[in-house]
């Protein structure tokens, strides 16, 4: 009986949020799978100490902090990154995404240059797809996909590259074709993570915003280090 409660309750919930956010341009980025939980629960057993320091770091991080791609953290890369558009991408997209990567470059955290990569450069390839949601799902607009791709090469002639994609979703051009939702989709691409915060333009919902926020800033520190200039 409680579990049918339960459900009805959530059945509310789930129509009552789409009849206030019809539609919602979100990114679909699909989540990594997390094992911490059942890693720490065995840890715990050997050490009980271990449960109550991960608490305390947990505390201690800031609720503005802007996640890094898992592919992308510890990684040593370039802040230099060769742009290029695909072939079918047409002129309007490539207008936003033109403003996206100012944004990023007047940081001096990073630098993207229009130009071919070589295998060992970092590189970003600018892309645009169509894709309809279903009828079960027509509350949720897929504006746009992106993210980092690792080459690395060991021994001799080692080096480590981000190959990454931005796309947007063409299928819905009012929602989509934005400088928010570009900003958002490029900052996948040089490797930053969805965020909780509505402050950061990696908010998963989009909300218009195309400043980078101080976690935003933060975390390409993290993985660049301190501006240039």
């Amino acid at each position: 009986m409680a579990t049918m409660r339960y459900q009805g309750w959530l059945t509310w919930v789930t129509l009552a949020l789409a009849t206030v956010f019809v539609p919602m341009a979100v990114d679909t980025k699909p989540a990594p799978i997390d094992f911490s939980n059942q890693v720490e629960q065995a840890l715990t057993l050997v050490n009980p100490s271990l449960k109550s320091t991960k608490q305390t770091q947990k505390k201690e991080t800031s609720a503005n902090e802007t996640p890094i791609e898992s592919i992308v953290q510890g990684q040593t890369l370039s802040r230099t990154y060769y742009y290029q558009f695909a072939a079918d991408v047409p002129t309007s997209v490539q207008t936003v995404f033109e403003r996206a990567v100012r944004i990023y470059n007047q940081t001096g955290l990073v630098k993207l240059v229009a130009g071919t990569a070589t295998e060992k450069q970092n590189s970003v390839t600018f892309f645009t797809y169509a894709k309809q949601m279903s009828s079960e799902n027509q509350s949720l607009i897929e504006s746009g996909h992106g993210g980092p791709k690792i080459i690395q090469q060991t021994g001799w002639g080692a080096y480590t590259a981000n190959h990454a994609r931005a796309g947007l979703n063409v299928y819905y051009p009012q929602s989509s074709i934005k400088l928010s939702v570009a900003v958002h989709e490029l900052g996948h691409a040089v490797g930053l993570d969805h965020s909780s915060s509505r402050l950061s333009v990696m908010y998963p919902v989009d909300q218009g915003v195309s400043s980078l926020s101080q976690g935003d800033l933060n975390a390409l520190k993290t993985i660049y280090g301190e501006a240039t200039n």
